[in-house]
């Protein structure tokens, strides 16, 4: 396997050029005038150089409940078939990644821990745990979808982002297609949304799972989980607490209540949902 399947694609491509994108960032000084900034970012495949950086997106992957989480960022940063990276080109610090490990096919503490958790915390809040539960037991058709990204990415970079993601698919079906991931059924994505304290008076003496009553995010989940297979959603442990977290983990902030979001969707469904990534962007 190609250590380096991103330049082996534009090799191939004679009309291909490096994916990079130049987006300006805009800065404020204590003046209150505006400098304008260009950073080029780039799309990169996983190295161990971005491990440090890859650790801090996960740490709070489960609401601050301890896991192994260095060893699923090593895992991360392995698979150098299949994830992207979005960064800046030498410097190891990326600004989100998005990536897909087969559950069933590592062998791994981390992942039977997350495994664990979203377990039970299906039996204890999702009315169709029975239909995951039944899924989840032929773990090698499962990936887990790991989409983690700084709160202000330009939003110009999502859509690349999966777009990204999709391409490694389509090599890797091309280049190995006996690899296990490339024979994937669903994406099981654990996430987060938030509710107004408002929002949250007004429905919390009803049942209902409207999405439009939620804050997402990362706007993609709002897309993906109306075409989700199963999905659940439950009031996060730092909620329920009254004391504050670090910004990063940050669970309650501007009188919004925060949920943890598990779902699972067809790995075609979240193919055919990209598109309309890129028009939510374009609007």
């Amino acid at each position: 396997m190609s250590q380096d399947k991103r330049k082996q694609r534009d090799y191939e491509d004679d009309d291909s050029e490096e994916e990079e994108i130049e987006q300006p960032i805009n800065l404020h000084n204590k003046g209150d005038m505006e400098e304008e900034i260009n950073l080029d970012f780039v799309f990169l495949d996983p190295n161990q150089k971005q491990f440090h950086s890859i650790k801090t997106f996960i740490n709070g992957y489960l609401e601050g409940i301890s896991f192994k989480s260095s060893e699923l960022a090593n895992i991360i940063c392995d698979q150098v078939e299949l994830g992207t990276m979005v960064g800046q080109e030498d410097e190891d610090n990326v600004f989100g990644f998005t990536t897909i490990l087969n559950i069933g096919e590592i062998k791994s503490n981390a992942i039977g821990e997350i495994l664990h958790y979203v377990d039970a915390k299906s039996q204890q809040y999702n009315k169709q745990h029975q239909q995951l539960q039944h899924i989840l037991q032929t773990p090698k058709k499962v990936g887990l979808f790991i989409n983690e990204r700084i709160l202000n990415l330009a939003p110009q970079l999502i859509p690349i982002l999966h777009n990204q993601l999709r391409e490694d698919i389509n090599w890797l079906q091309k280049e190995d297609p006996n690899n296990s991931l490339t024979n994937l059924d669903y994406l099981l994505v654990i996430t987060k949304c938030f509710k107004d304290n408002d929002q949250q008076k007004q429905t919390q003496k009803k049942s209902t799972s409207d999405l439009n009553d939620l804050i997402f995010q990362k706007f993609e989940d709002y897309i993906f989980l109306q075409k989700s297979f199963v999905s659940f959603r439950f009031l996060s442990e730092g909620s329920k607490q009254t004391q504050q977290v670090s910004d990063f983990m940050k669970t309650e902030q501007d009188g919004q209540i925060c949920y943890r979001l598990i779902y699972l969707i067809q790995l075609k469904d979240y193919l055919a949902q990209i598109v309309n990534i890129e028009q939510y962007v374009q609007q």
